[in-house]
């Protein structure tokens, strides 16, 4: 055991990690340039003025604002009152927002106006391809199947985005679905029980 200059016990030194030391002599040149440092907890934001309108707040009035601000957040927020507070709209201006001009040279808006049009002269004409059990037409940036249903032999059309690849349903609704997978199990009970009597 280690003893210091009075041989009493000699205190553990601690280390420290190398974001403390950093903070730890941010905050001793802080204070020796005459800055507050609130002790073990983080200073609140004092705004430009330096002055924190909540610094007389009674204990009272403190639990009466934490709780009213509580109970905003549990209101429906259409209903919730505007509740702000003191003196952050004097700390903060709000910038300003002047009005904004475009111009465009006119050559370069009479190509952008041709490419549009052939853009739009490509995308008039529907490309078509036939799938299982129907035709796919792509109109612009949406995908259209159209065909009868596999089980009731209604017509029926489903959208989707040209991105998506996956298979199209041949089933108009979840009656047929279910109609569908019925025949299908009947028809392998009835393979099974033919394969078991020969």
């Amino acid at each position: 055991m280690k003893y210091d200059e009075v041989d009493g016990p000699a205190c553990r030194p601690t280390r420290r990690s190398y974001g403390e030391l950093l903070e730890e002599t941010l905050i001793e040149e802080m204070e020796e340039s005459g800055a507050y440092v609130s002790p073990g907890y983080t200073a609140p934001w004092r705004g430009l003025s330096s002055h924190d309108p909540l610094d007389g707040e009674t204990p009272e009035e403190r639990g009466e604002r934490l709780w009213n601000a509580w109970h905003d957040l549990s209101e429906n927020p259409e209903e919730r009152p505007e509740r702000r507070r003191p003196g952050r709209a004097a700390d903060i201006e709000p910038p300003y927002v002047g009005e904004v001009s475009v111009t465009v040279d006119p050559e370069i808006a009479r190509r952008h106006a041709e490419r549009q049009a052939e853009r739009q002269a490509a995308t008039a004409r529907p490309m078509e391809y036939e799938t299982a059990g129907g035709v796919v037409v792509v109109e612009g940036l949406t995908k259209v199947w159209r065909g009868p249903c596999a089980q009731c032999s209604t017509e029926f059309e489903q959208r989707r985005p040209v991105s998506q690849r996956q298979r199209w349903r041949t089933l108009c609704s979840d009656v047929c679905k279910a109609a569908w997978r019925r025949d299908r199990a009947r028809d392998r009970k009835r393979r099974q029980r033919g394969g078991e009597a020969a």
